[in-house]
């Protein structure tokens, strides 16, 4: 069944959208609001979005090569992807905060202990006294 091609112009707003999210990013990363390492993948997948909604036609033919009829399907499947991809990240990221959080208290609780034991005066000495 050959797919009738895609009129492109319908998608140049969504490319625009995806182009100022992607500006915004950037600008976030430069200005050292966000890192750069948690960005990549938000800004590969709004680079990849983009270039499906540029070349519409390609898109279509892989999306029904892959068993999806409608091109919007598709489309929100691999949205539903992104977000699962992002969401995983994130918590891959908060995770390891929470480990280190941890860790660097109980060094605290530590270092405390050590401090709080060198302050206190010896009670052998101070009998000596």
């Amino acid at each position: 069944m050959p797919s009738q091609p895609v009129d492109v112009y319908q998608y140049w707003p969504f490319v625009l959208l995806c182009g100022a999210l992607l500006v915004s990013v950037v600008r976030l990363v430069l200005r050292e609001r966000i890192t750069l390492q948690m960005s990549i993948s938000y800004l590969t997948f709004l680079g990849l979005f983009s270039l499906v909604a540029l070349v519409p036609d390609q898109a279509a033919r892989l999306a029904h090569a892959m068993g999806f009829t409608l091109l919007s399907n598709f489309l929100f499947c691999l949205g539903l992807i992104a977000l699962a991809v992002l969401h995983l990240r994130s918590l891959i990221a908060l995770s390891r905060l929470e480990m280190r959080t941890i860790h660097l208290v109980q060094n605290l609780a530590i270092l405390e202990e050590r401090l709080g034991r060198q302050s206190q005066p010896d009670p052998a000495t101070a009998s000596d006294r």
